[in-house]
């Protein structure tokens, strides 16, 4: 007997997904999109400088203690954010080929397969345009507590680094650092659950409050240095 097979995929990920099943009409038991984004190439820029001017608030100790300057970094990302928009380059296909691609070849059997996957505090994500799209009923959305950087996370300790001693030893001296981890190991655990209950057969445990969505909050991007118990 034959697995069921399943596609998971995240941010613009899922906009190649989408493009890859409308080209191939590949057959998939189940479709999930985390946190879908369908941005333009100026706008991906801005998702680069939300992310980059997140990470810089975090209070987060390093080796060296360095930090960037948030107006040198603004005025980079706004600077690349213009020339691309002067000069016309984007994605191909365009938002709005993606949008028309769904239009036209996302049917109904591909929409009950799909979920996506909205998170509260999630003002990249185009799971709403996505819904619009679709001719037909749509896709099943399940809203969860997060960002759109909740799906990466990762923690670690000095041991689990390949460290000389004398390296190690130079890191705890260092505020007594003793690893690191970046995300919100909760928030991810509540995405694993609900993406396991939707490979079960499970309906969305709770459904996106779309008007709460502002366009021009940012997402918050969870984050910090581990220090040894004293």
């Amino acid at each position: 007997e034959n697995l069921p097979i399943y596609s998971l995929s995240h941010s613009l990920g899922a906009k190649l997904q989408t493009i890859y099943i409308a080209a191939t009409q590949q057959d998939y038991d189940g479709i999930g999109f985390l946190a879908y984004n369908n941005f333009d190439f100026a706008q991906t820029i801005s998702m680069a400088k939300s992310f980059a001017n997140e990470i810089q608030k975090q209070q987060v100790r390093s080796f060296s203690q360095t930090s960037v300057d948030n107006e040198l970094l603004d005025t980079i990302f706004s600077f690349a954010e213009q020339a691309m928009s002067a000069i016309g380059l984007d994605f191909s296909p365009r938002k709005a080929d993606t949008s028309r691609l769904i239009q036209l070849r996302y049917d109904e059997d591909c929409q009950k397969k799909t979920r996506l996957f909205v998170f509260d505090d999630d003002s990249l994500d185009s799971s709403r345009s996505f819904i619009e799209d679709c001719q037909g009923r749509g896709p099943s959305a399940s809203a969860l507590p997060g960002n759109h950087l909740t799906p990466v996370y990762f923690q670690f300790g000095l041991d689990d680094l390949d460290m000389t001693d004398e390296l190690k030893g130079m890191a705890e001296e260092a505020g007594g650092l003793s690893g690191a981890s970046f995300g919100n190991e909760q928030e991810l655990e509540a995405l694993v659950n609900e993406v396991c209950g939707w490979i079960k057969g499970q309906g969305p445990s709770r459904e996106p409050a779309w008007d709460n969505f502002q366009s021009g909050d940012r997402p918050r991007i969870a984050g910090g240095a581990a220090a040894e118990d004293t």
